[in-house]
């Protein structure tokens, strides 16, 4: 191999190298709840979304629009919480799922979410963590309420 074909394969290679790091770039502001847009001569940098509807410590922040397009809503529900990776409220979830683009059922907001606090319920993958809050049930500390009392159960009955 000659020098000008080394130089084209490391240019090459680096290209590659410098696509991956953008992915991950916009990967992590996406993450952050930063959008990533192109300015002049930069390729991208971090402008802040609109911090008083999704401010960057929101779950919500995460989801793209039309994301669980086609997912029913236990779908939906268990890739929003395997995003956020921590339990969420019964409404926290309602409004990332339907910014994904699924449609929750209920004339109200207190139909809304009795309905799909029913859904979360019947569903084996959540779990109530705490008052109102759901998470999944391959995580630490999260059972079905089921599970949680029969495991009291056998430990009164060893007692």
């Amino acid at each position: 191999m000659n020098r000008e074909e080394m130089l084209r394969q490391m240019i090459e290679d680096y290209r590659k190298k410098i696509g991956t790091y953008q992915a991950m770039i916009r990967e992590w502001e996406t993450e952050l709840g930063l959008n990533g847009t192109k300015g002049p001569g930069v390729e991208t940098y971090a402008a802040p979304l609109d911090k008083k509807k999704h401010g960057a410590g929101e779950p919500v922040s995460l989801v793209r629009e039309y994301q669980f397009f086609g997912k029913s809503q236990p779908e939906a529900a268990k890739m929003f919480l395997e995003m956020v990776g921590h339990p969420l409220k019964t409404s926290e979830i309602i409004e990332g799922i339907e910014r994904g683009g699924v449609k929750v059922g209920g004339s109200t907001p207190k139909a809304k979410k009795t309905n799909f606090y029913t859904i979360l319920y019947r569903g084996e993958d959540f779990g109530l963590a705490g008052k109102d809050a759901w998470g999944l049930t391959s995580w630490p500390g999260v059972k079905k309420e089921k599970e949680a009392k029969d495991e009291d159960a056998k430990e009164e009955k060893k007692v």
